[in-house]
């Protein structure tokens, strides 16, 4: 199970695959899953992340690894869930949370195992209401309906610290499933959550130019026009802020927001020393 990103709650995306995203058809079925494998990540024996070999603070996580498979379906879950009560960590959790329950209730705890458990199991509870609600007796392995989500702790620096959320999701009968992936990036001071880290202007547009080029594998804006769905001149940044990792700071687009699903959700990586 692995990367890039689009990101609604699970309990509300799986209710918009049920009803009206995917829609039930015979015919052929190709699912659209993704690898993450290209995550920026460095991480020691110990689980805890730094952002290199240097002095940097540690920010321990624990982490838990799930995989539930029922008549219903398949859920799959892995958290980096932060040790600290400090308010960096506070702060982490409650990104977590969200990517996993949205704004449903959830049984507070800080043992990711216990969060593990319950996403899981509230996956597949949604995915057996939603299959009785459209009268399905039930489904072959190869139609079952699939999510995941994969919350990992990719950066630590002594004034940061990251985390990026992957979220992928199938429904029966869909041609493909859903994918997405965002990110955070957390001022450890503070433990405020960072959304201005750049200014938007016709230099980063530039960059930004750059960057869909090297993704789309062109080398001219022209050939590249002809890959988005949006002039390049309106140009938007993500839905969701770029966020810091190692290797400087990361735009990630969501699906069918500047291209056909065709082409994926747009990402690419801009060095800070040229920002």
């Amino acid at each position: 199970m692995r990367h890039h990103r689009y990101r609604l709650p699970s309990c509300v995306l799986t209710a918009i695959l049920s009803s009206c995203l995917l829609t039930i058809a015979t015919g052929c079925h190709t699912r659209h899953n993704p690898s993450a494998d290209d995550n920026v990540m460095v991480q020691t024996a110990d689980d805890t992340l730094s952002a290199a070999t240097t002095s940097v603070p540690p920010f321990a996580t624990d982490s838990a690894r799930l995989k539930l498979t029922s008549p219903s379906g398949t859920a799959e879950v892995y958290i980096d869930y932060p040790k600290g009560n400090d308010a960096v960590s506070n702060e982490a959790r409650s990104f977590i949370h969200n990517q996993l329950f949205g704004d449903k209730p959830f049984r507070a705890t800080h043992h990711p195992d216990s969060l593990a458990k319950q996403y899981c199991e509230m996956t597949l509870a949604a995915f057996e209401q939603s299959l009785q609600q459209m009268r399905f007796d039930g489904v072959n392995r190869e139609e079952a309906p699939e999510e995941g989500t994969e919350i990992r702790l990719i950066y630590v620096s002594p004034e940061y610290i990251t985390y990026e959320s992957w979220h992928y999701a199938y429904f029966t009968g869909g041609g493909h499933g859903t994918y997405g992936t965002q990110g955070i990036t957390i001022r450890r001071s503070d433990g405020k959550r960072m959304t201005h880290l750049v200014e938007y202007n016709d230099k980063l547009k530039q960059q930004m130019t750059r960057g869909l080029m090297t993704y789309f594998g062109v080398s001219d804006s022209a050939s590249l026009a002809r890959y988005l769905t949006v002039p390049i001149e309106l140009l938007p940044m993500p839905a969701h802020p770029p966020y810091l990792t190692a290797e400087g700071l990361r735009f990630q687009y969501e699906l069918y927001d500047i291209c056909t699903i065709d082409d994926g959700a747009p990402a690419f990586t801009i060095p800070l020393d040229s920002i």
